[in-house]
C-alpha cells in the first residue's frame, strides 16, 4: 500500500509516437504502420490482420490519458475543499468514473498491441484475428467514455447514472480457436498497470476517511480488489515454459477474472455511492433504444459472453434467439432481469459460476451463464442463500425467471436434480 500522499505519476505522455511501438527485428526497428513487403507475406501466411486500424484508433485514444489526468485533478482538489468522495455530485463523480474507464481501456490496448509486436517482431503491424477483435472493442468504448468524462467536466447537472447502470462491466472477452499461446503474455502486460492504479484508488479513497455508516461496503469494495489480485498471483504461479491448452485457459480466465475485478473496484472507488446496496440491486428501465428494434439492442445480451462467438456463428442459434425475443411479452422485464444480475455481480453477492469440465452457460436458450450465490440475496422472488447456483431462464412467451442448480458439466450443462 502507498504511503503519505502519493499521486500516480501520468500514466503516458498524449504526444507519445507511433514510433514509441516499434518492434524489434534483429538490431533493425520495425514500424508498425510502414510493415515491409516481407512482413506482409509473412502476416497473410498466419491469417493475422492489419493493425493500421487499430494504431489509428490508439493514436486517438490516447486522450483518455488527458482526461485521467484531469480526473486526478478533480480528486485533489476535492480532497483540498474537504469533500468526501463519499458525498461527490453526480458529475464529478461521473467524470471519476469514466476517466477510469477510459484509462483502462487505453492502456490494455496499447499493452496488448505492444506485447503483440515484441512477441512477433516479423509480422510487427498485423495481429491474429482474436487479438484485433480484443483490442478494437476496447479502443471503441475509450471513444465513449472520454465523450462522457468531457461531458461530465463542462456540465454541473450531467449524472451518468441517469443513464445507464453503473459500474458497468468490461467489454466482452473476445474468443478465438485456437487462442494464441503469446495470448497470456498480453494479458500479463496488463496486469500491472491496472493493478497500481486500483492501489492508488483505494489509498486515495481510505485517506478521505470513510463514514463509518459505510465502512462495510468499504470492506467490501478491499475484498473485491483483493480477490483480483490473489486471482493474478495464481495466474502467474500457474505459467511454465510449456504451452499447455488445459493449462492456459485456467491461467486465462485467472487473468480475465483480475482484470474484470479490477475494473469494477476503480469505476466503484471513483463513485463510493455506487456501494450502496439498493441502488446496486436497483434495475434501471431500459430506454428505449436498447429494446428489440431499437438501434442499441443487442439480442445476445443475455447469453454467456465466454461461449458467446460459438452461438453466434450458429444459424440456428441466431434464429432461435430472434423467435424468444419475438414472443417475449415484456423485454423490457427481461432486459431488467439482467440489469439486476449485473448489480448484484458488480457488489460481489453472484459470481460467474464454472463447472469443473470448464461449462460456463446453461444449456438453454438464450445460453444464459451460470451463476455462483455468494452472499443471501433476493432475485426475482426467490430468496438465494450462498452455495447455491443458478441460470437466467427466458423461454419468449413462457414465463421469464430463473432455473435452480447444482449444474453439472459434460457436454450440455444440465441441472442435477
Amino acid at each position: 500500500m502507498l504511503q503519505g500522499n502519493s499521486k500516480p505519476a501520468r500514466p503516458m505522455a498524449p504526444g507519445r509516437t507511433c514510433c514509441e511501438h516499434l518492434g524489434h527485428r534483429g538490431d533493425a526497428l520495425v514500424d508498425p504502420l510502414r510493415p515491409s513487403l516481407f512482413t506482409k507475406m509473412r502476416a497473410t501466411l498466419s491469417g493475422e490482420r492489419d493493425a493500421v486500424v487499430l494504431e489509428a484508433m490508439r493514436a486517438a485514444g490516447r486522450v483518455a490519458y488527458d482526461e485521467f489526468v484531469a480526473a486526478e485533478l478533480l480528486r485533489d482538489r476535492l480532497a483540498a475543499e474537504g469533500v468526501s468522495l463519499w458525498d461527490v455530485s453526480g458529475n464529478a463523480g461521473t467524470q471519476l468514473v469514466a476517466a477510469w474507464n477510459a484509462f483502462v481501456l487505453q492502456t490494455l490496448s496499447e499493452r496488448f498491441l505492444d506485447a503483440d509486436y515484441q512477441a512477433r517482431p516479423g509480422t510487427a503491424g498485423f495481429v491474429p484475428a482474436v487479438t484485433f477483435a480484443q483490442v478494437y472493442a476496447w479502443l471503441a468504448a475509450v471513444e465513449l467514455w472520454v465523450s462522457h468524462a468531457r461531458q461530465a467536466r463542462v456540465n454541473p447537472d450531467y449524472d451518468l447514472t441517469q443513464a445507464m447502470r453503473l459500474p458497468a462491466p468490461l467489454p466482452a472477452w473476445a474468443e478465438g480457436e485456437p487462442c494464441p499461446p503469446e495470448h497470456l503474455a498480453r494479458l500479463l502486460a496488463a496486469v500491472p498497470p491496472v493493478r497500481e492504479q486500483i492501489d492508488i484508488a483505494l489509498h486515495a479513497l481510505e485517506r478521505g476517511e470513510v463514514p463509518s455508516r459505510q465502512q462495510s461496503s468499504f470492506n467490501r469494495l478491499k475484498q473485491l480488489a483483493a480477490q483480483g489480485a490473489a486471482a493474478a498471483d495464481y495466474a502467474v504461479g500457474l505459467r511454465t515454459d510449456q504451452h499447455h491448452p488445459a493449462l492456459h485457459g485456467r491461467i486465462e480466465a485467472n487473468l480475465h477474472g483480475a482484470l474484470e475485478s479490477w475494473f469494477l473496484v476503480g469505476q466503484l472507488a471513483a463513485m463510493p455511492r455506487l456501494l450502496m446496496e439498493p441502488q446496486a440491486q436497483r434495475p434501471v428501465a431500459p430506454r428505449d433504444e436498447r429494446l428489440p428494434g431499437g438501434w442499441r439492442f443487442d439480442p445476445w445480451c443475455l447469453t454467456d459472453r465466454v461461449t458467446l462467438a460459438r452461438w453466434q456463428r450458429d444459424k440456428q442459434a441466431a434464429h432461435a434467439i430472434r423467435e424468444m425475443w419475438r414472443l417475449d411479452p415484456d423485454p423490457a422485464a427481461t432486459l431488467a432481469l439482467r440489469a439486476a444480475i449485473d448489480g448484484l455481480l458488480a457488489i460481489g453477492d453472484l459470481a460467474l459460476h464454472r463447472t469443473p469440465d470448464g461449462s460456463t452457460h446453461y444449456y438453454e436458450c438464450p445460453w444464459s451463464p451460470m451463476y455462483d450465490v455468494r452472499r443471501p440475496t433476493r432475485f426475482a422472488g426467490i430468496a438465494l442463500n450462498p452455495g447455491q447456483q443458478f441460470a437466467l431462464r427466458a423461454r419468449g412467451a413462457e414465463p421469464r425467471g430463473i432455473v435452480l442448480g447444482p449444474f453439472k458439466g459434460a457436454g450440455e450443462v444440465r441441472p442435477w436434480r
